[in-house]
């Protein structure tokens, strides 16, 4: 079906320096940030792995005189990835643009309702992926009390330490892998939990005068990327502002607000490189300058439309790659 701004575009002169709009800034996604992004040239390819079992055995002997040294060999195994095309398009009709008081903010506005829905569209394929319960092999649970196996205290509970909590799954995934995790991200309620949590706030009230900022809890946890998953999305359906003046809302998280997840992601991977989760980048797909998923956007003339369009391709595929690289984290704050 095909879409315009729908709408009067011009009962009344429009302002010139002010308009309306709530959208969200590109920080509140962490799909790109939590992913190793690895660009391909095709849409399915194969990939070597590694068992590590084989490079950490004490193997090393003596060699005896006029001997052989032992001799050692590691296995590789093959696992695969796929990547898929999304696409969105959005058509500006000549009326339109010549009704518009500000011609220009049409075409930014495009830019923005299609990056913005691109974005959406992969955190959402990251959260079902890899941000929910039984996507690890390693997965803690919080509870209000008698902690058992796999369960540590609610950090809603003020006797809580999540400093340690973390630093003791850091210990799990670093004696499974060897790698120091480098990445946490903090659904929304979580993050606000924290920053007003006992043990951050009596480790700075008499050191600093500085709020407990991202970079101050990432620094207090220890990891390099700290990111809080924000962002939202409506799944309600579209309906006229004429019906419905929000365009038909219903707002969620597209991250749980209540989990975590820790691991490691290799911010510049290489051939041979370990990481939680990888993003198959098919950047050969579409020309021209790509963002972290292999998308541009394009701008065309559909003349027999007598109209301008605007094209969002990404072709991506996510894929978890370690799975004795990152922890899930359910139920922070359990009451």
């Amino acid at each position: 079906m095909k879409k315009s701004i729908s709408g009067d575009t011009n009962p009344d002169a429009y302002l010139t320096n002010y308009s309306f709009g709530l959208m969200q800034d590109d920080g509140v996604f962490v799909a790109g940030a939590a992913s190793s992004r690895i660009p391909v040239t095709q849409e399915a390819g194969k990939f070597n792995v590694y068992p590590p079992g084989y490079f950490w055995r004490d193997e090393a002997q003596v060699r005896p005189l006029g001997g052989r040294p032992v001799q050692v060999s590691y296995g590789v195994k093959e696992d695969t990835y796929v990547a898929e095309e999304w696409a969105l398009e959005h058509v500006i009709d000549d009326r339109t643009r010549q009704n518009s008081r500000i011609q220009n903010r049409l075409d930014e506005n495009a830019t923005r309702l299609l990056t913005t829905k691109q974005m959406i569209r992969a955190d959402r394929i990251w959260a079902t992926s890899f941000f929910a319960t039984g996507k690890w092999a390693m997965e803690v649970t919080g509870v209000a009390s008698g902690v058992g196996a796999g369960e540590f205290l609610s950090w809603a509970d003020d006797a809580s330490s999540p400093l340690s909590d973390i630093e003791d799954w850091k210990e799990m995934i670093r004696l499974g892998t060897g790698m120091e995790p480098n990445t946490l991200v903090l659904g929304s309620n979580v993050r606000k939990r924290l920053k007003n949590h006992p043990e951050f706030v009596d480790r700075i009230k008499y050191t600093s005068s500085a709020m407990i900022t991202n970079a101050v809890m990432a620094a207090m946890f220890e990891v390099d990327n700290l990111r809080v998953a924000r962002a939202f999305y409506n799944t309600a359906a579209e309906k006229a502002p004429s019906v419905d003046d929000t365009g038909g809302e219903n707002i969620t998280y597209i991250v749980d607000p209540n989990a975590a997840w820790l691991g490691y992601i290799d911010p510049n991977p290489t051939l041979d490189s370990p990481t939680a989760i990888a993003t198959f980048a098919w950047d050969s797909l579409v020309p021209g300058q790509t963002n972290d998923f292999g998308g541009v956007i394009s701008r065309g003339r559909d003349g027999r439309a007598y109209s301008d369009y605007f094209h969002s391709r990404q072709a991506f595929g996510m894929k978890k790659i370690s799975d004795d690289l990152a922890v899930f984290v359910k139920d922070v704050l359990a009451a």
